[in-house]
């Protein structure tokens, strides 16, 4: 009877643990797309011969649609935000850009509405709820889910900050404003902001992957130089900002040989704390 006893103590405790679902550490990035065109609307364009044939020209797209598609395969992500994403990979559209690249590796995929400029879009494989849009000016939002993991529901967002300068400074403040709202949250997003700009986030307690206890990562590509891991003075403008019971590591801004003339990606381990 005893022993059954002693068992049964282990038993519950090995459940309760097993039942508990943080910490939780999760890959995540946020990488503006640049319309698979280096920052020009429309998709990818052919920029070899414009008398080439139009075999020739899906053959060119099919070769970038096979490395973007490598790229986001080897990263193994478990959330892709994306800011200016394309409903059409090429210009030509003969390629769907959401069945082409994320479809493939995940079953679950949220988008905002698409504007010509402004398109922010979550890949997953979790489920979001409560899915929504918060519009700030012109054709700027947020696209924002709710993930549920145990009792606790982190709010899960894609965002792109104007900059305009009537716009930006509000459009900023608001999203501050917004995010002190949330107990949990991840943000991902082009704040298209100074660091200066970028450092009240961490002002307002959050923790931020760019400009972080890492250090600043340059992701403005056309803007940047080649010096290292730190980045020059306000080319860092893409960025993860998250609660501050939401901890940011192993952080990183690399090339990755698809739109490094317009925007790098940014890539972190977050590790989401009781």
């Amino acid at each position: 009877m005893k022993r059954l006893l002693i068992l049964a103590f282990f038993l519950s405790s090995a459940f309760s643990v097993s039942s508990q679902p943080f910490p939780l550490k999760l890959k995540v990035a946020t990488y503006n797309v640049g319309h698979f065109n280096q920052g020009w609307a429309g998709g990818f364009r052919f920029m070899g011969d414009p008398n080439s044939k139009k075999e020739y020209k899906a053959g060119a797209a099919e070769k970038q649609i096979a490395a973007w598609r490598q790229w986001i395969s080897q990263q193994s992500l478990d959330f892709l935000c994306v800011q200016e994403w394309n409903q059409y990979f090429d210009v030509d559209s003969l390629f769907h850009a959401e069945k082409e690249l994320l479809q493939p590796f995940y079953d679950n995929i949220y988008f905002g509405k698409a504007h010509s400029w402004i398109y922010n879009g979550i890949a997953t494989n979790y489920t979001l709820s409560n899915l929504r849009t918060q519009y700030t000016f012109g054709d700027y939002y947020a696209l924002i889910g709710d993930l549920k993991i145990g009792d606790k529901t982190i709010t899960i967002i894609s965002m792109h900050i104007p900059w305009q300068e009537d716009w930006h400074m509000p459009a900023l403040e608001a999203l501050i404003k917004d995010l002190k709202k949330y107990e949990y949250f991840i943000c991902f997003g082009d704040t298209n902001s100074s660091d200066a700009e970028q450092m009240r986030f961490r002002e307002a307690g959050f923790n931020m992957a760019n400009g972080g206890y890492q250090g600043w990562f340059g992701t403005s590509g056309g803007k940047l130089t080649l010096e290292g891991r730190q980045g020059k003075v306000d080319t860092n403008i893409d960025n993860i900002i998250t609660s501050a019971n939401i901890k940011i590591m192993n952080v990183s801004a690399p090339h990755t040989g698809l739109n490094d003339l317009d925007h790098l990606p940014v890539i972190a381990d977050v590790v989401i704390t009781d």
